[in-house]
């Protein structure tokens, strides 16, 4: 199960760097990269090495195999300048150690078309402008061992924007390893692997697809305490580290606090700076319905609020 072990990790890490080359640029289909858990979110999503709930089909989806019981899952996040997002993942185990996950992910935005006269002047508006990402998919996952579990999510995307419209398929690819310390997990994921599949334009401009390489470490020293540590790498930027902790004072309810340490991307010398990478939030449990809330700050641009609830049948 070693070699198992050896040999997936050693794949992953050589496609990254297969994808990674001297003229890697900015990417396109950045809703790729886009992920909707509350839980996650107050973490700073660092959950690569935990993915323990039907949200692992965002981060690592070897994470199923820690589910029990079918899932289902819905988030809602209203983003800057009354974007709307959200999405929903429905999960169930399956005989012989399988896993099965399918998902979808959406985003929305509308604004009024504003129109110029010949020397550039406002001259009014006509009609609406509006931008859609509409994402579905399907995971599988095995549990090999007690130590080893892989899982595979394939994605579709379409994005549009006013009248034209582009699209996109991608694979994930994740390991979790339990190592021979039981309060200690590893994650591995390598996401957005795959090609373009339609244009905006005639001319058939290809957009290269954000690829990202994940490895995450959770930590668990009590049942009421965890901790977890990310490292972040978009194939076309530096690594990040992202850090979160969740600690239960009740049975039915924790806290939950986290930090990126890719702040300074949003940081515009403003009053809210020192905010900048910092989130939070709580999770509920009752019955089998767990409701989380999530708050995350991007400095002067201001706070994002995500809300998740999930039901295990």
């Amino acid at each position: 199960m070693k070699k198992i072990m050896t040999t997936m990790l050693a794949t992953i890490l050589l496609l990254s760097l297969s994808a990674i080359n001297e003229n890697a640029g900015t990417s396109g289909f950045s809703f790729f990269k886009v992920t909707y858990s509350a839980r996650a979110a107050a973490l700073a999503n660092a959950y690569t090495g935990l993915a323990d709930q039907e949200d692992a089909v965002f981060f690592n989806p070897a994470g199923l195999t820690q589910l029990s019981r079918p899932q289902i899952g819905a988030t809602y996040m209203n983003y800057f300048d009354g974007i709307n997002c959200g999405s929903l993942v429905y999960t169930r185990p399956l005989p012989k150690d399988f896993y099965v996950a399918a998902f979808t992910q959406f985003l929305s935005a509308s604004d009024d078309k504003t129109l110029a006269d010949a020397n550039g002047n406002y001259a009014g508006t006509d009609g609406t402008f509006g931008v859609s990402d509409f994402l579905a998919g399907a995971s599988i996952s095995k549990h090999f061992s007690d130590f080893v579990n892989i899982g595979l999510n394939v994605k579709f995307l379409r994005e549009s924007l006013d009248d034209h419209s582009a699209s996109a398929a991608a694979v994930d690819i994740g390991v979790l390893h339990q190592t021979t310390n039981q309060n200690l997990k590893v994650g591995l994921a390598l996401k957005n692997i795959g090609t373009q599949l339609s244009y905006f334009t005639k001319e058939e401009y290809e957009e290269k697809l954000p690829q990202t390489l994940q490895i995450g470490f959770s930590y668990t020293p009590s049942p009421t305490f965890l901790v977890n540590l990310d490292l972040y790498k978009p194939l076309e930027y530096d690594f990040s580290a992202l850090v979160g902790a969740e600690y239960y004072l009740h049975r039915m309810f924790c806290l939950r606090a986290g930090y990126k340490s890719n702040a300074d991307d949003w940081k515009t010398e403003g009053d809210y700076n020192s905010f900048a990478g910092i989130s939070g939030g709580f999770g509920l449990k009752w019955q089998g319905y767990n409701l989380d809330y999530s708050i995350n700050s991007y400095g002067d641009l201001g706070f994002v609020n995500q809300i998740s609830l999930r039901y295990r049948f």
